[in-house]
């Protein structure tokens, strides 16, 4: 992509329409295409930057299923835009995620920041605790990636046998 843009269309000129501009190979005609023609998960991180690049300083941006949509080979670009754009104007991003490869993609000094969500054994209530907490965590590292050990479960079962 190029260049990303809205229109004013309709009769009443009152609704917009996304467009950008794509090429693929130096020697070709750039081509317009409308967001009718873009798929979810472009248009999900389209609204992830623009949520990233308007938001007042300082702020902090929530963003459910934060890679929904997007192809899992975008994973480390999702993160590392999110990361870089946090960091230049100081927003807070807090996100969560099924998605293995998003977990892959995580590097290690981010640990600290990973929260885990998980159901009490009593009451059922959702509870919270930080991944570095887990007892077991160097061992289930060893075993695979994060991605891999959350796919496999063995975060839950880690939890369960506290």
């Amino acid at each position: 992509m190029r260049k990303v843009w809205a229109e004013t269309v309709g009769r009443l000129g009152s609704d917009a329409m996304l467009y950008c501009e794509e090429i693929w190979h130096p020697n070709q005609q750039p081509m317009i295409v409308d967001a009718r023609g873009m798929s979810d998960g472009t248009l999900r991180f389209l609204a992830i930057l623009t949520a990233m690049l308007t938001q007042p300083e300082k702020s902090l941006i929530v963003i459910e299923e934060v890679d929904n949509g997007l192809h899992p080979s975008r994973a480390g670009l999702l993160l590392q835009m999110l990361r870089e754009i946090g960091e230049q104007r100081q927003i807070d991003v807090l996100v969560t995620t099924h998605n293995s490869a998003l977990l892959d993609e995580l590097i290690p000094k981010f640990i600290p920041f990973v929260m885990v969500t998980y159901r009490d054994k009593q009451t059922g209530e959702s509870q919270l605790i930080p991944l570095e907490d887990i007892e077991d965590l160097p061992k289930l590292m060893a075993s695979g990636t994060l991605g891999k050990i959350a796919s496999k479960g063995l975060i839950e079962k880690s939890l369960k046998a506290d």
